[in-house]
C-alpha cells in the first residue's frame, strides 16, 4: 500500500503524469512503499538487483565498500531522485554498490518488469514514465562526469573548492546532504584532512563553518583554485 505523495509535479520520474494516472502506476507495477531508519541498508553489493527506487523522504548515501576497509562515496540521492536505475537494463547479476539511509528514509520500489514491457492497455503514464527515466539517466550521466571532473584535482583543496562552487551554484551558501566521513570518502581523501583542509581556509577567510552549513567567503579566490 503506497501512502498519498505529495508534491507529485516536483518529481521527475511523475513528470506530466497526473494523480490518478499516478496511482494506475502503482497498482500496475505492483509498487510498494518502504521505510528505512538511519544506517539501514536499503540493498547491499552482491545482492541481485530487481527494483527502481524512488526517495520520498530523506537521504540516501550510494557508496563502494573495498575489501581493505576503505568506502568510496558515490553520490548522494535526496527527496525526489531515483536510484538503483543503471542495472535496469544492463548485463549485471548482482548490485556494484550499496544504499543506506542517511536518516528516516521513505522509498517507493518499482519492480523492473514493469519498465520492461507495456501493458495491454497501452497506459500513456506508462509511455511517460519510461521517458522520464531517458531523461533522468541523462542528467546522472552528467552529474558523474562533473565527479570525474572534481576528482581530477591534484590537491584536497582544488577539490573542496571545486565541490563548493558546484554545490553553491549562483549562491554562496552549501548545506551538506552528508556527514563530514561521508564528504570525505566522497572527496578521496580522510576525515582528519578534510577537516584541517576545511579549518586552514576558514582562517584563509574563503569561507566559513558552522555546523552542516559551508559559507563560502570569498568567491573569487575559490575560482582560482582550480
Amino acid at each position: 500500500m503506497v501512502e498519498h505523495i505529495k508534491n507529485c509535479d516536483s518529481i521527475h520520474l511523475f513528470r506530466n503524469i497526473n494523480e490518478n494516472e499516478i496511482e494506475k502506476m502503482f497498482r500496475c507495477s505492483k509498487t510498494v512503499e518502504r521505510f528505512f531508519e538511519d544506517g539501514n541498508y536499503i540493498f547491499r553489493q552482491g545482492e541481485t538487483p530487481k527494483n527502481l527506487f524512488l526517495v520520498l523522504e530523506g537521504n540516501v548515501m550510494i557508496s563502494k565498500d573495498f575489501a581493505s576497509g576503505k568506502r568510496d562515496v558515490l553520490f548522494m540521492v535526496g527527496q525526489g531522485d531515483i536510484f538503483g536505475e543503471m542495472f535496469l537494463f544492463a548485463d549485471t547479476k548482482a548490485y556494484w554498490y550499496d544504499a543506506i539511509a542517511q536518516e528516516k528514509v521513505r522509498v517507493l520500489e518499482i519492480p523492473w518488469e514493469f519498465f520492461y514491457c507495456f501493458c495491454s492497455n497501452a497506459c500513456e503514464h506508462h509511455r511517460m514514465i519510461t521517458r522520464n527515466m531517458l531523461e533522468i539517466q541523462s542528467e546522472k550521466n552528467f552529474k558523474m562526469t562533473r565527479k570525474l571532473h572534481l576528482l581530477s584535482g591534484t590537491t584536497l583543496r582544488e577539490r573542496i573548492a571545486l565541490w563548493l562552487m558546484e554545490q553553491a551554484a549562483d549562491g554562496n551558501i552549501v548545506k551538506l546532504t552528508m556527514n563530514r566521513e561521508a564528504l570525505a570518502d566522497y572527496l578521496g581523501t580522510t576525515r582528519p584532512s578534510l577537516s584541517r583542509e576545511l579549518m586552514k581556509m576558514q582562517q584563509e577567510h574563503l569561507i566559513e563553518t558552522k555546523k552542516n552549513i559551508i559559507k563560502i567567503v570569498d568567491r573569487e579566490a575559490l575560482e582560482t583554485l582550480y
